[in-house]
């Protein structure tokens, strides 16, 4: 949920393109063995991307898809450098399964924002 809170916040900034993020539930079998946790979510109809990484992949500039980056400097910057939400993917701007950076984690924090090739871009159009 908090990342659905984030990309509202994106979107209220009026950047070229909106972002949504898939809403998604764990179940939980308490009747079986370990009582099994399960991730489920929508399917998403059309051509599935991984935009960038927890590791600092970033999709190369070939594929011409800047808001995903975009999204992700922008939660860091308006955070006041206290997270960052990465491991963007899905079709088109609907994403899912993102995971959120926090400042306890600086070194991934400082791998995913260093690898993040648009800001002077970014500075331009949002800041």
């Amino acid at each position: 949920m908090d990342t659905k809170l984030w990309g509202e916040e994106f979107n209220r900034h009026h950047p070229p393109k909106q972002i949504d993020f898939f809403q998604m539930a764990v179940l939980e079998f308490v009747d079986r063995p370990d009582k099994p946790l399960y991730h489920i979510e929508n399917f998403i109809e059309g051509n599935y991307v991984k935009y960038n990484s927890n590791s600092g992949f970033v999709l190369g500039d070939d594929a011409q898809r800047h808001t995903p980056q975009a999204f992700s400097h922008f939660t860091f910057e308006r955070s006041g450098h206290e997270l960052m939400v990465v491991d963007i993917q899905g079709v088109g701007d609907l994403y899912t399964d993102p995971q959120i950076h926090t400042v306890s984690g600086t070194k991934l924090i400082s791998l995913s924002f260093s690898s993040l090739v648009y800001l002077t871009l970014l500075s331009l159009v949002f800041f």
